[in-house]
């Protein structure tokens, strides 16, 4: 029902300007999703007689055109001249596509994430405000896609969601399977495997309409997943059928390495494990080479296990982890804003019927002068306390804004003293603010190991956490300990010691 009264929006808006635009906008929107033959249609626009509003439009049409039969684009000058004109002339429905566009080709041509976040965002407000299904499904996409170039897993995950549920407003089963891919592989990357079970067994249910690629996701993480929980019987089943699919992907070799462990058959895991690590993706690496730890534990060679973990951290990107807070907190921050906008203009709304009302209402029966003053007083006394809430919310935007800031000075200050520690730096000499921001910024980087540390433990100091990560995060032993800190080995004991005292 909502896609129709949305169809019926736009003829509505398309006859409206029928009289001033060409008629070939109308066929080039109809063939909007079959862009070569859309194409000449568009071509055949006489631009020079366009109206201001017809610009705009074909601007619009010209840039999805161009997009689509892939074709080079120099700039965003013409989309977003577009945008200029629909900015201060309304027609929210050709100025989400606008925004959406633009976004798209600022992050799939030029590169420009972060500005095209900005874009998907503005799409995103215009399409839940009213309620467009099919747009909300368009930016959910991009949106989820954006935030894994920063690696906000969580982010991911919410919009994933938010692109499930949408797809099962459209009833669009080819995009509900998309999605649950989506979100089991957010849940995967977050080391949430259970839940991303979940999500991919609902996608089996629906491998009879994927294409090739999905079904190769499909087996792949079902291989994967059984062979970590030591199903083999079915780990095997699924490996089979990826690889009648796709037996090249470096991910095959993570799930038999899974199977020889649990077979006892070690030094054939070790060699799969070890041809997983050299190729494929981050989180296949970090796995293969996470099992590459275990499997020289299980075979005495403690050397190669500490190297072995030593690896994994040569694959955590500091940048990303960076830009993904300072995104998460942008994203979020403009949400709160357009929250805001969004009860201001209702109480706005509301304000002016008040007056109309009020005005109406003293004209009608004649109150008087002792009538009018008294709502005067009134309407002047919600006009202090907007006031008051406004000087509200700006001193909370000005909060936000330094605890951004804040933030960020942590997490750089952070940063370096851990390339210190890795690097075997002694931080004797680290002020206690230091030492705060270095154990702040851990929390971040290791969020798994940090929570295993607060059931473990009560009531650690700051030292007490810096000593943690020497020791248990970037294997120390007692000499580099004491070497880092500046004190003595029986020191270090001591410390170990009253940490132990800790456990709860």
């Amino acid at each position: 029902m909502k896609k129709l009264v949305i169809i019926l929006a736009v003829m509505a808006a398309m006859m409206g300007c029928s009289e001033q635009h060409p008629p070939q906008f109308r066929q080039v929107w109809k063939k909007i999703n079959r862009p070569e033959e859309a194409r000449p249609i568009l071509a055949k626009v006489n631009t020079s007689t366009l109206t201001e509003s017809g610009q705009a439009e074909y601007g619009l049409l010209k840039t999805i055109v161009v997009y689509k039969t892939n074709q080079k684009i120099e700039n965003d000058s013409l989309i977003s001249a577009s945008i200029a004109y629909y900015d201060r002339y309304g027609d929210d429905w050709l100025r989400s596509r606008a925004y959406l566009y633009r976004g798209v080709i600022r992050m799939y041509r030029f590169g420009n994430i972060i500005d095209a976040v900005r874009d998907f965002k503005v799409a995103e407000a215009i399409s839940e405000r009213n309620d467009d299904e099919e747009l909300k499904n368009q930016v959910y996409q991009r949106l989820a896609h954006a935030n894994y170039y920063f690696r906000n897993h969580p982010l991911i995950l919410r919009y994933s969601k938010k692109l499930l549920n949408s797809s099962i407003e459209l009833k669009d089963n080819t995009m509900i399977l998309k999605s649950l891919l989506m979100c089991a592989t957010a849940h995967a990357d977050m080391d949430q495997m259970d839940s991303a079970f979940i999500y991919i067994k609902r996608g089996v249910e629906l491998e009879k309409i994927a294409d090739k690629s999905m079904l190769s996701d499909i087996y792949s993480m079902m291989s994967e997943i059984y062979a970590e929980q030591g199903e083999t019987i079915k780990a095997v089943e699924y490996l089979n059928k990826w690889n009648q699919i796709d037996s090249t992907h470096t991910t095959w070799y993570l799930v038999p390495a899974y199977i020889r462990k649990a077979q006892g058959d070690y030094d054939k895991a070790i060699r799969l494990a070890k041809l997983g690590s050299e190729d494929g993706d981050q989180r296949t690496r970090r796995k293969c080479l996470k099992l590459l730890a275990e499997l020289y534990d299980l075979t005495g060679d403690e050397e190669k296990a500490a190297e072995a973990r030593m690896r994994i951290h040569e694959y955590d990107d500091l940048m990303y982890t960076h830009q993904a807070m300072l995104m998460i907190d942008w994203q979020q921050q403009f949400d709160e804003v357009r929250l805001t906008k969004d009860f201001y203009s209702r109480m706005t709304w509301m304000q002016r019927l008040t007056i109309v009302f009020v005005v109406v209402l003293v004209l009608a029966i004649g109150l008087g002068i002792w009538w009018h003053r008294r709502k005067v007083r009134r309407l002047s006394s919600r006009l202090d306390e907007d006031a008051r809430n406004t000087s509200e919310l700006h001193t909370k935007v000005d909060l936000l804004e330094n605890r951004m800031e804040r933030i960020s000075g942590t997490l750089l200050i952070g940063t370096q003293m851990y390339n210190q520690l890795q690097q075997r730096q002694s931080i004797a000499e680290a002020t206690a603010k230091e030492l705060q921001c270095l154990v702040d910024y851990f929390a971040q980087l290791r969020p798994k190991r940090w929570q295993e540390w607060e059931h473990k433990y009560k009531g650690l100091s700051t030292a007490q956490y810096v000593f943690l990560i020497m020791q248990d995060d970037l294997h120390y032993d007692d000499e580099a300990i004491a070497a880092a800190l500046d004190v003595k080995r029986p020191s270090v004991r001591s410390m170990r010691s009253r940490i132990k005292g800790r456990e709860k």
